[in-house]
């Protein structure tokens, strides 16, 4: 599993548009099997999912969390600690010891549970190609061979 911390002079940074580096920590089970130091080059939340997941991050401990940063990691398949302060190696020692942290209440804020919506996207089209089943004209059929 890889841990990742926006980092800053050790401590978590808490607006992710800020981080320069992000501490990353390779384990297996419980136990941290190495510790690197990832410059950020490009800033913006906007450059965060790619960053994580070029990294193969399964675990993001974060300080403050958007809602549009949120749903891109959650698509990526990242478990996210939000609302964590302090030290960088304290938050991913107590998240190895199953100490609970943060502020888990950031991942429940502006979520809307809509049954009319069959992507589960909490009509955030940042996910999708928009919302609702997607009509193909007829014209469009007719060129697709039968396989």
């Amino acid at each position: 599993m890889r841990i990742a911390v926006p980092y800053a002079d050790g401590q978590v940074v808490q607006s992710l548009s800020d981080c320069r580096n992000f501490f990353i920590v390779t384990t297996e089970g419980q136990t941290p099997m190495s510790k690197e130091l990832a410059p950020s080059p490009d800033t913006g939340t906007a450059a965060m999912p790619k960053r994580l997941g070029l990294h193969h991050i399964d675990v993001l401990i974060c300080g403050a969390l958007g809602i549009s940063t949120r749903n891109a990691l959650e698509m990526l398949g990242v478990l996210l600690i939000p609302g964590v302060s302090g030290s960088c190696e304290e938050a991913v020692a107590k998240f190895l010891t199953g100490e609970r942290q943060g502020d888990p209440t950031v991942l429940s804020l502006c979520r809307e549970e809509d049954p009319d919506d069959p992507m589960n996207c909490m009509h955030d089209c940042s996910r999708c190609a928009g919302c609702g089943p997607v009509s193909v004209p007829d014209e469009v059929l007719k060129r697709v061979p039968e396989v």
